[in-house]
């Protein structure tokens, strides 16, 4: 096999006019890559869940990367960089060669399983930028006033299903939602439905996630003590509302890598806690209780149990094994993480007495996959 490694040199003159269709992926820390950063490059954030299903194979690195999952390859090449500083590489490293957790080298082996023209920086970030700090970009102090540069939108586990499509609701995923739950397209259930557990499971006491089917057995929600619904879909019906037995909220978002089911943490959160505080169970549900639902029960344990994404979604996956947030919605969970940790941050910050520190922080934002704008989350 050719070498894998590309010099300084060689990535100087592909940047140079007129430019090719080079794809760079920073395989640093969302930190060092919006403190400076190689000139069009995208950031790779990859939670450790997201790692794991790549190494074993579950996952396709073609469904991460811009443009349609189902096209093939490419012909530009493909060039990937860290920090650098000699950390993770030998000599004119293979794929194999690179450390098992590191990203850069999941990332290399898989693409060029998959048929990329996949290479890395030598020397990383640390030496391009000491050769040509030029072809770098570097994000300005917002404190000092001055305004910062746009950042491209990351890749890799937001991939190209942050980046702009003609594709609608009605592209998103109703075939995988039926397959899992057994449902037809019409909400109708096929002969082989009865052979599957038809009980939501239980994550806390009182917490529980399920699917479709689940919020249509009364009498399994009477014998759970359940008295509140969280309907995360935009057509499901809220079947015993009627009755006045049952709390329903409805969240209106489809399985759809453009949807922005992040802006209803908030409220999905006030009424999960507000169902516990009346010890009442609720159930979070949407079509097959894979996608919607456990993204919604994620964010709630992030934020009552201080949980990180990856300790919140492994808690569910324990209790549910067959959960599948697309994406998108994955790439607004790291979001929420990080907004998550600053506010903690300046919690702490405000009760030692570090005021100003606090004051000064710029405010904090989810990043919306639909478009450019952002949303501020409340403070309170």
């Amino acid at each position: 096999m050719e070498g894998l490694g590309r010099s300084c040199l060689w990535l100087r003159r592909e940047l140079s006019p007129p430019r090719p269709r080079l794809l760079l992926l920073d395989c640093r820390s969302r930190e060092l890559y919006e403190s400076a950063r190689i000139g069009g490059a995208l950031s790779v954030a990859l939670p450790a869940l997201l790692l794991r299903r790549l190494r074993r194979g579950s996952l396709s690195v073609r469904a991460l990367l811009p443009g349609p999952p189902l096209q093939p390859p490419p012909p530009a090449p493909v060039l990937l960089y860290d920090q650098g500083g000699g950390r993770h590489r030998r000599a004119e490293a293979e794929a194999e060669e690179w450390e098992a957790d590191s990203v850069l080298g999941t990332l290399l082996q898989k693409l060029r399983e998959e048929g990329y023209l996949a290479y890395y920086l030598q020397g990383g970030f640390s030496r391009f930028q000491a050769e040509c700090p030029h072809l770098c970009e570097t994000s300005l102090d917002r404190r000092g006033g001055l305004s910062m540069a746009p950042l491209p939108s990351p890749v890799v586990g937001l991939g190209g299903l942050c980046l702009g499509s003609d594709c609608s609701d009605a592209d998103s995923e109703p075939d995988r939602d039926a397959m899992s739950c057994g449902l037809d397209l019409e909400g109708t259930t096929p002969p082989l439905v009865g052979l599957l557990s038809s009980f939501p499971v239980q994550i806390l006491p009182n917490l529980y996630l399920g699917s479709a089917r689940d919020s249509a057995n009364v009498e399994s929600l009477a014998k759970l003590g359940i008295r509140y619904i969280l309907n995360v879909t935009p057509n499901l019906p809220n079947l015993f509302e009627k009755n006045g037995d049952f709390h329903y909220k409805q969240i209106p978002i489809s399985d759809h890598w453009s949807q922005n089911l992040s802006q209803f943490f908030p409220e999905a959160i006030a009424f999960i806690d507000e169902a516990l505080s009346q010890n009442c169970g609720v159930l979070v549900h949407c079509l097959a209780g894979v996608s919607r639902s456990v993204t919604v029960t994620v964010a709630y344990l992030m934020q009552k149990l201080h949980l990180s994404l990856n300790d919140a979604y492994d808690l569910v996956k324990r209790k549910k094994s067959n959960i599948s947030p697309n994406f998108s919605f994955m790439g607004q969970l790291l979001d929420f993480e990080r907004t998550l940790q600053l506010e903690e941050r300046r919690a702490r910050e405000r009760g030692s007495g570090g005021q100003e520190s606090a004051a000064s922080d710029p405010p904090s934002f989810f990043t919306t996959p639909t478009s450019d704008g952002v949303f501020e989350l409340d403070a309170t």
